[in-house]
């Protein structure tokens, strides 16, 4: 037997909610992923490090012209 409109409304209905939770938590992880704030309290000295080598590598590359 097929689905009545109101079981296939209540189905789209469900998904959508399901899709939005998904879309929430997602936004949630990358803000967090993407927090260079929280980073650097975690592990300040890595970061400063990371930060030098790039600006080691970025002043080797501008210094080649």
């Amino acid at each position: 037997m097929g689905q009545t409109t109101d079981q296939i409304a209540n189905e789209i209905d469900r998904t959508r909610d399901d899709l939005k939770a998904n879309l929430e938590e997602l936004e949630t992880r990358m803000k967090a992923v993407t927090d260079w704030r929280r980073h650097f309290e975690k592990r300040p000295g890595a970061l400063l490090a990371a930060a030098m080598v790039g600006g080691v590598i970025l002043s080797t590359m501008i210094g080649k012209r």
